[in-house]
């Protein structure tokens, strides 16, 4: 495949999964960005079927090749690009630069791992989703781009709530079960094949509080768009962050305050707890949730011009 070369940048954008065949926070993310730049009137290139389509995004072909029995490996068709016009952009878990390309983006979507990192090339642009966390310092750029689903997501009826659900993801002690059982939590688990984000809608819309280990989770963003109030338990660095903590600036790992985290993480900002002692603050403030969801969206849109802007800039379109 030859990537036009014309007046425009081509952003290759590492997609290669369906939401299909996995759905996660990431992955979404991915596939939204590749629609927003398409927005842009510049060219995208994914390498499987967008899940959001635009003229702008062309299809670079791929598929996986079995090495062994647990192993597969991603291969594509060749393409060719003007050199000074493509751009990588890569999520935090890709090793090295396998599009070959002159200008790579690492987008950090989560904390990065070190031996990941030191993979990246030393003229890498990085742009943080939000605060996470790298071991290289870095100019802290935005860019983020969230998905609310406000077509799926939404209170249907706040009358008769009761009771309590959860879901496990990230952050989970290896205790952690044990409030669910003292809650009688209902588990969600089961929600991408039991109707995904209409299930979600569903149980939301039934429960009053939803709990949750993962401190930077979508989860809660859909709880609240529900009327469902979130709870963050055992609020603090996560196992992981505090496995990390040496790696990092003095003041990773350590204990915050819930207001520091809501000003750390805005979209946790109304209706969400951080932690059983402030479920008040939950409370209160659910009811102001799909209102400043919307407005962060439209600070989202920015962070996505910005970024092509900065692009524009360094290779000389503007």
């Amino acid at each position: 495949m030859q990537l036009p070369d014309n007046d425009k940048l081509n952003f290759i954008v590492g997609i290669h999964v369906t939401f299909d065949q996995a759905i996660t926070g990431g992955l979404v993310a991915l596939h939204k960005l590749a629609y927003k730049l398409a927005e842009t009137g510049h060219n995208v290139f994914v390498f499987c079927q967008p899940e959001f389509p635009h003229e702008n995004i062309k299809i670079i072909k791929s598929q996986d090749n079995t090495l062994n029995n647990l192993k597969t490996e991603k291969t594509w068709e060749t393409f060719y690009y003007p050199i000074n016009k493509t751009i990588s952009i890569y999520p935090q878990i890709i090793k090295g630069n396998p599009y070959n390309t002159q200008h790579v983006s690492r987008w950090i979507l989560y904390h990065t791992e070190k031996h990941i990192e030191e993979m990246y090339g030393d003229n890498d642009v990085y742009f943080n989703f939000g605060n996470f966390k790298t071991f290289k310092s870095v100019l802290k750029r935005k860019l983020t781009v969230f998905n609310y689903y406000f077509d799926k997501l939404y209170i249907v009826n706040n009358e008769n709530r009761k009771g309590f659900c959860h879901l496990l993801h990230k952050n989970t002690p290896p205790n952690g079960h044990e409030i669910f059982k003292y809650f009688n939590s209902f588990d969600l688990g089961g929600w991408k094949t039991s109707g995904a984000f209409d299930y979600l809608r569903e149980q939301f819309n039934k429960y009053e509080y939803f709990l949750t280990y993962d401190q930077k989770s979508f989860f809660t963003i859909a709880a609240v768009l529900c009327g469902c109030k979130a709870i963050i338990l055992n609020p603090g660095p996560s196992w992981e962050e505090n496995q990390n903590a040496f790696n990092l600036s003095e003041d990773y790992g350590k204990q915050i305050t819930s207001i520091e985290y809501r000003l750390n993480n805005p979209t946790q900002m109304f209706g969400i707890a951080y932690g059983l002692d402030d479920i008040s603050w939950a409370n209160k403030t659910i009811d102001l949730a799909p209102d400043y969801l919307k407005e962060l969206q439209i600070i989202d849109d920015k962070t996505v011009k910005e970024f092509v802007e900065f692009w524009e800039n360094k290779i000389g379109l503007s």
